[in-house]
């Protein structure tokens, strides 16, 4: 039996589960096809399959394979809200809600954007009468954040999500103010400010300064100058290489440096292509002539070491 006949079987044995009820099975099943071949119908089946199984936070991590399918397929979009809502992810839930609001889409009726938002506000109301005791904690632990291990600060602003607007973006500038917190923590923060579409100065302590930024007015991540720029030298450089893998590790490479920088990357990142080619120098692709002398060398070469050290600790 080839590939294609043994994802049919299993497909065919996974939807007859689902209608069945019997979820656990559905979900082993709908995880054996998406192992096979990925695709955005699998995607849904094993995420539906998660959800009825009261795993809404596996089932979370699944839509976001796909995550900008969800936002503009109807029936999709239905499933990814009961899911978002389910896993008390009101951080997502309200970014969804911003989106909507500021890309209208023909697929997406108001009448279901506007139901939507009513579910998240009554859904957070209740969460809150319970959650606030917890809250709190969680507030009250954002002062000593860098006291904890790296795994518990990323769990620490994982909780975060479960928090309404305007707890969030409290708590946000406590560790926008925090001079030790991870820079990779941070950009996250701003990243999730900017997708809330927060339209207000926000302070920060970026590097040893103290900053101000807006987050309505960045880009997200993949999408600042700074990581196009080192991106397209990089595909520049390796026009050659057939190997798709090893350019997509380099990318993901590249976009932790975009990160680190993050709101102003400009400002340390000034000569993009200069730091991809002493990025493929460190790896050997390329050699000291190919990079020449520039005079910002020195310079690029001292903050890439010190933003590897930061990657690595971040990784342990």
């Amino acid at each position: 039996m080839d590939d294609s006949d043994n994802l049919k079987r299993i497909l065919d044995q996974a939807e007859e589960a689902f209608d069945k009820g019997n979820w656990d099975d559905a979900t082993d099943l709908y995880s054996q096809a998406y192992g096979i071949e990925q695709s955005f119908a699998i995607n849904q089946g094993l995420a539906a399959s998660l959800l009825n199984s009261k795993r809404a936070d596996e089932a979370e991590a699944v839509i976001l394979d796909y995550f900008n399918y969800y936002l503009s397929d109807p029936e999709a979009a239905g499933l990814a809200t009961d899911i978002v809502i389910e896993n008390n992810d009101y951080l997502l839930a309200n970014q969804m809600l911003y989106f909507y609001a500021t890309n209208p889409l023909s697929t997406i009726k108001k009448a279901f954007i506007d139901e939507f938002g009513n579910r998240v506000q009554l859904s957070e109301n209740r969460h809150n009468r319970s959650f606030k005791p917890r809250m709190n904690k969680i507030e009250a632990s954002l002062n000593s954040i860098v006291t904890q291990p790296v795994i518990d600060q990323i769990q620490l602003l994982r909780s975060l999500r479960e928090f309404d607007n305007q707890s969030y973006l409290k708590s946000a500038q406590i560790l926008l103010d925090n001079p030790l917190l991870h820079p990779l923590l941070k950009s996250e923060t701003v990243e999730n400010l900017f997708k809330l579409g927060i339209d207000e100065n926000m302070d920060i302590s970026f590097y040893g300064e103290n900053k101000k930024f807006n987050p309505s007015k960045l880009k997200p991540i993949l999408s600042t100058d700074v990581y196009l720029e080192m991106c397209d030298e990089l595909e520049k450089i390796l026009v050659d290489s057939e190997n798709e893998v090893q350019l997509d590790n380099m990318r993901s490479e590249l976009s932790l440096y975009a990160a680190m920088v993050y709101p102003f990357g400009e400002e340390i990142i000034k000569t993009p292509t200069l730091w991809t080619k002493v990025f493929l120098l460190r790896y050997g692709l390329l050699d000291e002539s190919q990079v020449g002398d520039n005079p910002e060398l020195p310079k690029v070469k001292k903050w890439i070491k010190r933003f590897d050290s930061l990657i690595n600790t971040f990784q342990q």
